[in-house]
């Protein structure tokens, strides 16, 4: 399978890349960096290039022949608006390219009871508001209005961390995933998992899911 990864090289980006060469995908990364940046141990299946994600002539260009897109695309601290024009063209530039858009969302967006949202809860950090809000506009204004692009929006748990692939975590669609102790966490590698198994099994067509412990 031929996937093109947006934001490959950051934080969650890398470990999506990892995890897909250890799936023997052929990767096309959109990225700044260099192949030999991700230490892969077989980079024969493997490109980067890159593109101005708000070319949307070019990123669709780009994701020819692409079975599947992930994004990881990450604002700008100082304009965390501009994930919602990043997501307009990641949407048309995968319908033109006829590819199924997968695209990593936030945690503020998930419901932790039926009528309050986490970004909006009392204990949600200040700092993360702005991004949080951001995501929340992009998917109920860019994805959930889109009825012909396969996309699907994927949310990590209130704390993702850089830890352990262990395979074991669990999956909701809006509501936020917490332990008995209410600790929401998920660790980039398990969620790189997720998202890559979604991938192959396309449960969540046109929704949004989540992953957490």
């Amino acid at each position: 399978m031929k996937i093109t990864i947006v934001g490959a090289g950051g934080n969650i980006g890398k470990r999506l890349v990892a995890e897909a060469a250890n799936r023997n995908h052929h990767l096309n990364l959109i990225t700044s960096k260099n192949i030999s940046d991700f230490h892969l141990e077989n980079t024969n299946n493997v490109k980067a290039t890159q593109v101005d994600i708000f070319d949307t002539q070019k990123l669709a260009k780009a994701f020819e022949d692409s079975d599947a897109v992930i994004s990881a695309y990450a604002p700008p601290q100082d304009n965390n608006d501009l994930l919602i024009e990043a997501s307009k063209s990641l949407v048309e530039a995968s319908k033109k390219a006829n590819t199924r858009l997968i695209a990593v969302g936030g945690a503020g967006s998930l419901k932790v009871s039926d009528d309050l949202l986490l970004v909006d809860a009392p204990s949600f950090p200040e700092a993360y508001k702005a991004i949080a809000k951001s995501h929340l506009t992009t998917l109920n204004n860019v994805y959930r209005p889109e009825k012909e692009l396969n996309w699907t929006n994927v949310s990590p748990s209130a704390y993702i961390f850089e830890g352990e692939r262990t395979e074991r975590f669990k999956i909701a669609e809006d509501h936020l995933i917490s332990n008995e102790k209410n600790e929401s966490a998920i660790s980039m590698e398990d969620f790189a998992v997720a998202i890559l198994n979604e991938v192959n099994d396309s449960k969540f067509i046109k929704k949004r899911f989540t992953v957490g412990y």
